[in-house]
C-alpha cells in the first residue's frame, strides 16, 4: 500500500503551482492535461493590434499591399529569370491600347468617368514599366527603388480618391 502523504516541494516566489493527484484505474488511463494561460507579451498584443488594423481596413491600404508583392517578386524574378525583362516590356503598352480600344470601338463602357479609366491606364502601364526595370536592373537600385515609392504613393492617392467620391 503507498502513502499519500504530500511532500514538501520548494516553489520559487510568483511561480503557479498545480498539484495533480494520483490517477486511479492503472497504466492504461489518459493523461491529465492542465492548459495554464499566460498573459500575452508586449510584442504578441502590439502585433495582434497591428494585425487587427490592417485587417479591418484591407481594402484601403490594397493598393500599397500590392505594391510591396511587386516589389518582393520583382526581386526574386530579377535573380531567377532575368529574361522576362522582354516579356513585361512588350506588356507595358497593353493597358493604354485597351483604353483606346474601348474608347474608340464601345465609348458607352467608358461610364460616367472616363478620366478615371485613363489614369488607371497610365498608372498601370507605368506600374508594367517599373517592373520591367526592376527585373532588368534590380529593385533595389536608388533610381527604381525611389520610382517605386513615388508610383505606390501615386496610386494609393488615386485609389483613396476614387473610393471616396463614388
Amino acid at each position: 500500500m503507498r502513502s499519500s502523504r504530500l511532500r514538501a516541494v520548494r516553489v520559487p516566489q510568483g511561480a503557479t503551482t498545480v498539484r495533480i493527484p494520483r490517477q486511479r484505474g492503472g497504466s492504461n488511463v489518459p493523461p491529465v492535461f492542465v492548459v495554464v494561460s499566460e498573459r500575452p507579451s508586449l510584442s504578441s498584443r502590439i502585433a495582434r493590434t497591428v494585425g487587427g488594423w490592417a485587417w479591418h481596413h484591407r481594402a484601403v491600404w490594397a493598393p500599397t499591399a500590392y505594391a510591396v508583392l511587386v516589389y518582393v517578386l520583382a526581386a526574386v524574378v530579377h535573380v531567377t529569370a532575368p529574361w522576362m525583362v522582354f516579356v513585361l516590356s512588350l506588356a507595358t503598352p497593353i493597358p493604354l491600347l485597351a483604353w483606346w480600344w474601348t474608347k474608340t470601338k464601345h465609348p458607352e463602357r467608358t461610364g460616367e468617368y472616363p478620366g478615371r479609366l485613363l489614369t488607371a491606364a497610365v498608372l498601370t502601364a507605368l506600374a508594367t514599366a517599373w517592373a520591367a526595370a526592376a527585373v532588368r536592373y534590380g529593385p533595389l537600385v536608388s533610381a527604381v527603388a525611389g520610382a517605386w515609392a513615388v508610383l505606390a504613393l501615386v496610386v494609393q492617392v488615386f485609389w483613396l480618391v476614387v473610393r471616396r467620391s463614388k
